[in-house]
């Protein structure tokens, strides 16, 4: 085995059966980690009781497994909507809450695209982008839930120039999206370069290069070589890495056949 700092699981939402049915259906798989959706219907931070967030926490357990990161994705334009950001803020304060009510150490957050610095234009939603992030971070501090920024919508070197002068303390750190760097034509080594300092976690989903999804080992990111990248970066907490699909189709095989690759490569990141 290469190193001990990498775990190995699933993004449940992304099997479409429920948050319940899901944790029953990858039990075979003996997920190490598993990941949810803050805003699914089943999980809703206004909807979800204080004894509905015991019961999932002790359903998660049951399941032999660890419930490590949940996800708030808010759509549209996200933090970088100037006009909506205070409510956007809000809703991820409570999806923060509602982590760590459930002992959840991490959130993802997919918080926008981050224009260029020096483009007259987006001078607007770069500026809602900053006080976003320095609001998540005050966050992480009251509530004592990581924040992982999604990369990949933007070159790695903007990520990091971005969170370097928004979050100068490093409280921000980042979920490596691998695959939509190679989608853009960027080598997402070279982004695991740029952003190592922050890596907390990674999305373990296939592109094809310049083109969609595609089935897990199928497509052109080298994950053998991304897994060496993240098992030698210098974190005093483990690498989580989940596997993720959107695809048509069988999810629940496409997923367990992910999880399977990923344990393989874990072991001998030269078996293909």
């Amino acid at each position: 085995m290469l190193s001990n700092n990498l775990r190995i699981g699933v993004w449940i939402d992304d099997l479409k059966l429920g948050v319940k049915a899901g944790l029953k259906a990858v039990a075979p798989l003996r997920p190490e980690i598993v990941g949810l959706d803050a805003f699914s219907g089943e999980l809703s931070p206004r909807s979800l009781t204080q004894t509905g967030r015991k019961d999932l926490a002790q359903f998660v357990r049951a399941r032999g497994t660890t419930l490590t990161t949940l996800r708030a994705d808010l759509g549209g334009r996200r933090l970088g909507d100037r006009e909506h950001l205070d409510a956007n803020l809000s809703k991820l304060r409570e999806a923060m809450q509602l982590a760590a009510d459930l002992n959840v150490r991490q959130i993802v957050v997919p918080a926008g695209f981050i224009p260029p610095a020096d483009s007259k234009n987006d001078q607007t939603a770069l500026a809602s982008l900053e006080e976003g992030a320095r609001a998540l971070v005050n966050f992480s501090s009251v509530l004592g839930v990581r924040v992982c920024w999604l990369a990949g919508s933007e070159p790695a070197a903007t990520l990091r120039d971005f969170l370097n002068k928004a979050d100068s303390g490093g409280a921000v750190e980042v979920d490596l999206n691998p695959g939509t760097f190679v989608m853009r034509g960027e080598d997402p080594l070279a982004a695991l370069n740029e952003l190592s300092s922050r890596i907390a976690m990674a999305r373990a989903v296939d592109h094809y290069r310049g083109g969609a999804e595609a089935p897990f080992g199928k497509g052109d990111v080298r994950w053998g070589e991304v897994i060496v990248g993240l098992s030698t970066l210098n974190r005093n907490q483990p690498i989580d890495l989940l596997a993720a699909c959107t695809l048509d189709g069988d999810r629940m095989a496409m997923l367990s056949a992910a999880m399977k690759r990923l344990t393989t490569l874990r072991q001998n990141p030269l078996a293909g």
